[in-house]
């Protein structure tokens, strides 16, 4: 913020965020532009030789003073050589105030050390007092003379900074004693250094080796899910010949995955052949109804003659019986003769019908066989492709926690791209806010560090399904290096 009155540039922040105090050069600049220069030019050699002098001593108190600003929370400590009574200390209060014998409160907040201590000694050199000492009975008594404290007998410094605090995935959370200096990397090393165990109550080394089965053991199913699908998808689209199901790209081992495709390949070919044997065989059923049904015709066809020709046998008896030509038991054998023919018609007749309907049913059998198959493909598709979505999200639950358990106690286990996440969150008098930071940041009191260690370095999925592309981090198993 600009102070017009003394133009100064105060709250400004430095590289590492302190707060710094500085007389801005554009105070200088701000007055130089009063000056026109059309007026620089009408001025006598007197003027203008108070002007240089004047700017001469403006640059001399320009440069920066580096200094760190007090704020509530830090410790100071006075004292005088020679006078114990002196000797106190202090903290800054919530209204920035300090408290010192002999002199009161004064605003110390926002004040560099330099500034407070000469305000204190300009002070205390106007002050008289009487010091103390013990005497023999061990009393403290007041001594007769009066003395002054020269400025320079006085020294006042920061006995105890603000601590800072530090919070994440650190052994041992929480607040930490500031030294002037101090960076990330040592905070986190006074705070144990990096550490997951106080979010879990089990050995990681033992849930390491548990969540490392689960994990290769869900890439297999995984693997095997992959090509059933692809199956599924040969078999719809007719194919003899199972499809690629891109499976080179898991983390398993070549034989494994071998395996998987040769048995899936196999499968196709028994489902194929199985497929067509039974379309084969109600082929030949509907063919073979269809041999029987011509013969029966024809059988139907003879037999339908004979009958005729046994029924106008009959009637031409029946006339000559009726003049008495023949006997009555001629009469009785043709008429059972004709009645014979007529039945044998009848039973070929309904013979014919049942094989057309065994005909029929052997055709719909073989309509219903094809729709059938695709309808139980398409839902084992659908089953497979769910069962991968879930295998999908299980594998990178599992993966999460392999890598998390898998951290040494204290130090994080570093892969490619395994640095922390660090951020620094500062508030220093008026000013406040974040900054991004590593473990070589350096810090000011008062500072709250949040370190999160990234879960990095195992196989991650695509949207497709597919993992990404195996990363410095991993071994050739597709397992974060150790």
């Amino acid at each position: 913020m600009l102070d017009k009155s003394s133009g100064t540039l105060t709250g400004t922040r430095g590289r590492e965020g302190r707060l710094f105090q500085t007389r801005s050069l554009a105070s200088v600049e701000g007055r130089m532009s009063k000056i026109s220069f059309s007026k620089l030019l009408h001025v006598s050699a007197a003027h203008l030789g108070r002007i240089l002098i004047l700017i001469a001593v403006l640059l001399a108190s320009a440069p920066a003073r580096c200094e760190y600003l007090l704020a509530p929370g830090d410790v100071l400590e006075i004292e005088a050589v020679g006078i114990r009574d002196l000797r106190h200390r202090v903290m800054i209060d919530l209204n920035g105030q300090a408290s010192f014998p002999l002199i009161g409160d004064i605003k110390a907040a926002g004040l560099s050390v330099a500034e407070l201590r000469s305000q204190v000694k300009s002070i205390l050199s106007t002050k008289a007092f009487r010091p103390r000492e013990i005497d023999q009975q061990g009393r403290l008594v007041s001594r007769d003379e009066v003395i002054t404290v020269s400025p320079d007998e006085v020294a006042l410094t920061v006995a105890e900074y603000r601590p800072i605090y530090l919070n994440g995935d650190v052994a041992h959370p929480g607040a930490q004693q500031y030294r002037p200096g101090m960076t990330v990397r040592q905070a986190i090393a006074l705070a144990g250094g990096y550490d997951t165990m106080r979010f879990r109550g089990r050995d990681p080394f033992l849930d390491s080796s548990d969540f490392r089965g689960d994990y290769y053991e869900l890439w297999t199913e995984f693997a095997k899910l992959r090509a059933q699908t692809e199956r599924f998808r040969s078999e719809l689209e007719g194919k003899s010949e199972l499809g690629q199901p891109h499976l080179g790209d898991l983390p398993l081992p070549s034989g494994v995955v071998s395996n998987i495709v040769d048995v899936e390949a196999q499968r196709l070919s028994v489902d194929n052949s199985d497929h067509q044997k039974e379309r084969e065989y109600l082929e030949n059923a509907v063919q073979q109804e269809d041999g029987r049904i011509v013969t029966l015709q024809h059988q139907r066809e003879t037999e339908q003659k004979n009958a005729d020709t046994d029924a106008a046998e009959l009637k031409d008896l029946q006339a000559s019986f009726s003049k008495g030509l023949v006997p009555l038991s001629r009469l009785s054998d043709l008429r059972r003769l004709s009645l014979f023919s007529a039945t044998r018609v009848l039973q070929t007749t309904a013979s014919i019908d049942l094989v057309q309907r065994e005909r029929s049913e052997f055709a719909r059998r073989l309509e219903r066989v094809q729709d059938q198959r695709r309808d139980k493909l398409l839902t084992s598709l659908q089953e497979a492709d769910v069962r991968l979505v879930t295998v999908r999200a299980r594998l990178q639950a599992v993966g999460d926690k392999l890598l998390y358990a898998g951290m040494v106690h204290s130090q994080l286990v570093r892969g490619a791209g395994g640095e922390p996440d660090i951020k620094v969150y500062r508030n220093d008098n008026d000013a406040s806010g974040s900054l991004p930071a590593d473990e070589d940041t350096k810090l000011m009191p008062g500072d709250v560090i949040e370190v999160r260690l990234r879960l990095e370095g195992l196989t991650k999925l695509t949207g497709s399904g597919s993992p990404t592309t195996r990363g410095e981090g991993q071994n050739d198993e597709g397992a974060p290096k150790k």
